[in-house]
């Protein structure tokens, strides 16, 4: 039997409250995630999907269960996992460039060596003429790049994406679906997407993972292929606008806001 890329085993997330409470966020959550897949955890704010991603990363040990990467047990960051936030956060005071390499030297890599590899990365995303432009050059949708490039430079076994695309304008969000569906298929990685937007889920995700109920645990795991579709034959956004596209859409938030399928 083939190893899952990630497992997440009874996983529980609980916080303490100002009062002296306990507050139970996520709680008994089950999943696995094969290599190449790029599963979408899907659900309303505030239902514990970043909570999970940031267990998922090694930022948040206090979780009842068991996280394993390839079968080795996560309680902290690794270079096994790539992380691409909601915020760019780059280093303003370095190019494009050298905020990609950012990681590479200090892994102790040679400048002209991680120089390279940035490039590289940078072309992947579409920034291979970008390399030398300062932070405050690049708009918010090349910025984003930019930190996708980063995740991608160290080379990981999985990628964690939470929410990268919610602080872009509409057009600029739909442009990097777009990108990151075509740097998905280019690469083969492992990615683990959150959203609360149904039309990026069901555009972006191979596999979409509700999230429901108070505490949140998975309440609809289903399969989805319109991105391949959408990829395999040229239409791009265009397929949100095909019937099944918007039926799957309506069966999604009804399983958000019933917290059951």
């Amino acid at each position: 039997m083939t190893t899952p890329k990630l497992s997440i085993d009874r996983l529980a997330i609980r916080f303490h409250t100002p009062d002296g409470g306990i507050a139970t966020i996520l709680e008994g959550i089950d999943l696995e995630v094969a290599a190449g897949e790029l599963v979408v955890l899907l659900g309303a704010s505030g239902c514990g999907k970043s909570s999970l991603l940031n267990a998922v990363a090694g930022f948040n040990a206090e979780f009842e269960g068991t996280i394993r990467v390839d079968g080795r047990t996560v309680r902290e960051p690794g270079a096994d996992r790539g992380v691409v936030l909601q915020t760019d956060a780059l280093y303003p005071w370095l190019d494009a460039r050298e905020n990609v390499g950012f990681g590479l030297k200090l892994r102790g890599l040679t400048k002209r060596t991680r120089d390279e590899r940035a490039d590289e990365a940078l072309a992947l995303v579409g920034l291979a003429k970008h390399g030398d432009h300062a932070v405050w050059q690049l708009s918010g949708g090349m910025r984003q790049r930019v930190s996708l490039a980063r995740a991608l430079v160290a080379d990981p076994e999985i990628l964690l994406m939470d929410e990268p695309l919610g602080a872009l304008d509409a057009l600029t969000r739909e442009l990097m679906q777009g990108l990151v569906l075509e740097t998905w298929q280019r690469t083969g990685k492992t990615i683990l997407f959150v959203t609360h937007g149904l039309d990026e889920a069901l555009y972006l995700g191979t596999r979409i993972v509700v999230l429901a109920g108070k505490p949140a645990c998975v309440v609809r795991d289903e399969a989805c292929d319109f991105g391949r579709l959408a990829l395999e034959q040229g239409l791009g956004p265009r397929i949100k606008s095909v019937p099944a596209f918007a039926a799957a859409r309506e069966r999604l938030r009804a399983a958000i806001f019933s917290g059951a399928e």
